[in-house]
């Protein structure tokens, strides 16, 4: 018999394969058959902690939104420490904070519009959970008055101007009269100098020369001068040179030396005196 060269046919293979198809839906089905339930799938997420982790999300998530939009969270109370001068409400008002959410409030900007203020020189605010604001001021203090015009001005230390002065000045508050009439504003500033020569002339002049000021005043042109009560005014400027000034100023007045204006500013000092004599009465013709 003639031998053919032919594919031999892969029996082994293409029966394992048929089985392979036969099996595969069955297969199927099983793997289907296996998924788990709902109650399998919650019980899995329970034992894994994924549930748990899921709920605390969900509930932190809440919470936060409570305390962002809550009215137990905002500004209600607003603590005041500190004012002397100042009224306690008037310094709330000016924080801008009542009814904010505390969450949102900026204690730095809280501070910064205190200290607009002239009154307020310093300043701290802190908050406390759940609507509480606390400050504390420390204000400038008065020193003195000035009067521009008709409106007196109360002065800290610095020469910045406080705030206008509608009550009458105690008799020993001292005041300088600025001459010029220039209106002031809070946080103005005014001549420190003239502030200095002011209190120790109203100190000096009565306690070493014995001469009480009726009125000490102020201008551009003069800086510091004052009248006494007989009109007289004698003009100091700065308080370059002090001591010498009074010096001059003692001897005139001990050597009773008649005058309405004496300048000390000069290195040569002068003065001039206004006064007409006083004529002597005519003699009466004897009849």
């Amino acid at each position: 018999m003639d031998k053919f060269d032919y594919n031999q046919p892969n029996t082994r293979e293409r029966l394992a394969a048929r089985r392979r198809a036969r099996t595969a839906p069955a297969r199927a089905r099983g793997a289907a058959a296996t998924r788990p339930g709902p109650r399998r799938a919650v019980s899995s997420w329970v034992s894994s902690g994924r549930l748990v982790s899921l709920l605390l999300l969900i509930a932190g998530l809440g919470g936060l939104m409570y305390a962002a939009t809550a009215p137990r969270f905002t500004v209600q109370t607003i603590d005041v420490n500190g004012t002397q001068a100042m009224n306690a409400n008037v310094v709330a008002d000016l924080a801008g904070a009542q009814g904010q959410s505390i969450w949102l409030v900026d204690t730095d900007q809280i501070v910064a519009r205190l200290k607009t203020n002239a009154y307020i020189e310093n300043a701290r605010a802190s908050l406390t959970l759940p609507d509480r604001l606390t400050i504390t001021v420390s204000e400038r203090r008065p020193e003195l008055r000035w009067q521009s015009g008709s409106t007196l001005y109360l002065i800290d230390a610095s020469g910045r101007v406080l705030d206008s002065d509608s009550t009458a000045p105690m008799t020993t508050t001292l005041v300088i009269e600025d001459s010029s009439g220039r209106a002031l504003k809070p946080n103005d500033i005014v001549d420190s100098d003239a502030l200095l020569l002011g209190r120790v002339l109203s100190l000096r002049l009565p306690a070493e020369l014995g001469l009480q000021p009726s009125h000490i005043g102020w201008n551009t042109d003069r800086h510091m001068y004052i009248t006494t009560a007989d009109n007289r005014t004698i003009i100091f400027g700065t308080s370059d040179n002090l001591d010498e000034k009074l010096a001059v100023l003692g001897t005139v007045l001990h050597n009773d030396t008649a005058f309405t204006m004496l300048d000390l500013r000069p290195s040569t000092p002068f003065y001039r005196n206004d006064t007409t004599a006083t004529p002597p009465p005519e003699a009466t013709a004897q009849p």
